[in-house]
């Protein structure tokens, strides 16, 4: 695999190293510093992120990041990065990698800081790396993607798989997306984890309530009688937890509320499994059995071993690793479409120097660039209104910077429909902090924590869709709330882990966005300056429904455990800006359509950029099913010039 990092100036992160450089001491012996080991810590962009510099008498030798709490899987390539370009300038001053801004900058200061401990003379190290310059360049592929994240590395390996060469270029400096900063959740329904799974009653009651709507048409009635038919016959079986391919679209088309395509819905149900043993092929691991992802309305959910989305962008790239028809290019923006005769055949893109990249298919072009919940002017333009009235900069986002619908408008600009622009999602187990989705630990998921607002009161079925979720969750005070749990849920501390990877004792302990804890009720409610009698009693009547399996007063049918023993732990959650749903109208094999239905030649669009499946909601842990399945059959498409 042939690979191009590219990184971009950071005129910000020169600004905020020569502060650095400008409050530092210069050594006496020009030229010269104390040789040895040095240590320095700075803040990032979760926390702060400490360094090992080797230095000589006149060198930086070596330079290690120790430990960070930043975003695994997205600040790893500054960690790689950011050091081989200091040591290879001899300068703090060098390119930050684009996207992984703060994490470059809290390197580059950190350095700065072991610098001057060594007594340097801060103008030998502080030079500019030179600004490189690239020639225009034209390259050919079968197969152009733009676009790195979880959609376009999936396509790139299936196209591959079938015979295709292949160029993906990604406009950040890392690959991944908003993938790999994602929980990490993959819903599809599997017998073999889900028959020994016993949850009561409240879950029976979902697919009754589903089968009895009255359809709104003739495909709808009949998935309802396939699942009633599925259902009757489960029940005639010593199996414990009913699901299908039928059941799972029929809640995810319901769960949008029926404004996705139903037929690409299903295909989506119908390929997940496959496409779970896929992954597993290529390396993917999963933690044993399933749990209810937060707003994924049934336990089907599984979740990956590795943190956050990490898992499955390193089995694709671990199999890209292995192609020699594979070529990726980072920091380089697709720009345009070239069409010729009607037939889209290239792109137009940009690399990190301004030198033009044209990039030539033989085959397809894939446009994976994902949505624009990170853009708050198209947020507003296009989502704003009535159901979520203000989506302004002060709301949180989970996204990666980069994520801004860039992909969207260049297929627009070819002919392509754009459809359901209007829906967005916000997820509601953010960070208060800074929106982040990894920083909160909850093995059991949904089953293992509630959401208390200040007043120490529930107010939500935990369990619910995202948006009704999100919606009672900013209609709180001061719109957000806390995610409690006891050790029923949470029972070694220094064993249970984030979802970025950390345990809830490294979090406590280095008092990272917000973490508390606290030997029971009434000490929590002191710590989070809440009513302890209200708090008591929520906890009370949740435990009795748990006892009774009764659906309580908020609608919630998940209880898998009382909360009864401390200690108790708290994290302050808040919905932020995660998921669009509109995009490029696609059909099933993932071509770009015009309005009048018609086919765009030679342009296919996978992932968070299409439009067509999750409705006004998707369902959580449906976004990595999303990608799997049709970034698959995307590069299929492609490849084969379907």
């Amino acid at each position: 695999m042939k690979r191009a990092f590219i990184g971009v100036i950071g005129l910000i992160a020169i600004l905020l190293v020569g502060f650095a450089v400008s409050c530092g001491t210069t050594g006496a012996d020009a030229g010269r510093m104390r040789a040895g080991t040095y240590t320095a810590s700075s803040p990032g962009y979760n926390g702060p992120l400490t360094v090992e510099v080797r230095l000589s008498a006149t060198a930086i030798e070596a330079v290690r990041v120790t430990d960070s709490v930043d975003s695994p899987g997205v600040s790893d390539w500054a960690m790689e990065i950011i050091p081989q370009r200091i040591i290879e300038n001899q300068s703090v001053l060098v390119d930050v990698v684009a996207g992984v801004t703060l994490t470059s900058f809290a390197i580059m200061n950190s350095v700065t800081d072991t610098l001057r401990q060594a007594g340097a003379n801060m103008a030998q190290f502080t030079r500019p790396a030179p600004r490189q310059t690239l020639p225009d360049q034209t390259l050919t592929a079968d197969v152009i993607i733009v676009g790195g994240g979880g959609a376009g590395l999936a396509a790139a390996v299936s196209a591959t798989e079938a015979g295709a060469s292949v160029i993906l270029i990604e406009k950040m400096g890392f690959l991944g997306g908003n993938s790999v900063v994602a929980g990490g959740i993959y819903n599809t329904p599997n017998p073999e984890r889900q028959n020994n799974v016993v949850l009561g009653t409240g879950v029976d009651r979902l697919i009754l309530d589903a089968l009895a709507e009255t359809p709104i048409n003739a495909e709808h009635a009949a998935l309802q009688r396939t699942v009633r038919n599925e259902f009757e016959a489960f029940r005639r079986t010593g199996n414990t937890l009913f699901d299908s391919p039928a059941w799972f679209a029929l809640q995810t088309w319901v769960g949008g509320d029926k404004v996705g395509n139903l037929s690409i819905v299903k295909k989506m149900a119908d390929n997940s499994l496959p496409a779970l043993h896929w992954l597993m092929d290529m390396g993917m691991e999963f933690y044993p059995g399933v749990v209810q992802g937060a707003g994924s309305l049934y336990p089907r959910t599984h979740r990956g071993l590795l943190p956050n989305g990490l898992g499955f962008i390193k089995a694709f790239r671990d199999t890209l690793a292995g192609s020699g028809n594979y070529t990726e290019m980072l920091d380089t923006r697709g720009v345009s479409l070239i069409v010729e005769n009607g037939r889209v055949v290239g792109v137009n893109a940009e690399g990190r120097a301004g030198n033009k990249v044209t990039l030539r298919a033989n085959r397809g072009v894939i446009l994976t660039t994902g949505g624009f919940a990170g853009n708050v002017e198209l947020r507003r333009q296009y989502a704003e209104g009535e159901k979520w009235p203000y989506l302004g900069p002060t709301l949180l986002t989970s996204n990666v910077p980069g994520v801004t619908g860039d992909g969207i408008f260049m297929a627009r600009d070819v002919g392509a429909m754009l459809v359901n622009m209007e829906h967005i999602q916000l997820l509601q187990t953010c960070s208060a902090v800074n929106g982040a989705v990894g920083g909160n630990a909850y093995p059991h998921f949904v089953g293992g924590y509630v959401f208390i607002n200040k007043n120490g009161e529930r107010f939500v079925n935990e369990g619910g869709r995202r948006d009704d979720v999100s919606q009672a969750m900013l209609r709180q005070p001061e719109s957000y709330s806390y995610l409690i749990q006891s050790a029923d849920a949470i029972n070694d501390p220094q064993t249970v882990l984030t979802l970025d990877g950390r345990t809830v004792s490294y979090m406590l302990d280095n008092n990272l966005v917000g973490w508390v804890t606290a030997p029971d009720l009434d000490s929590l409610a002191r710590t989070l300056n809440m009513p302890a009698a209200n708090l008591r009693a929520s906890i009370d009547t949740f435990n009795r429904h748990v006892r009774t399996q009764e659906r309580d007063e908020f609608g919630r049918n998940l209880f898998l455990f009382e909360f009864t023993n401390g200690p108790w732990y708290a994290f302050p959650v808040k919905p932020a800006l995660h998921h669009t749903m509109g995009g490029v109208l696609v059909d099933a094999d993932k071509r770009a359509l015009r309005a009048d239905g018609s086919v765009i030649p030679g342009l296919y669009c996978a992932g968070e950029i299409t439009g067509v499946i999750h409705g006004a909601n998707r369902l959580g842990g449906n976004a990595i099913v999303d990608f799997t399945v049709f970034g698959r059959i995307a590069g299929i498409s492609a490849a084969e010039r379907r």
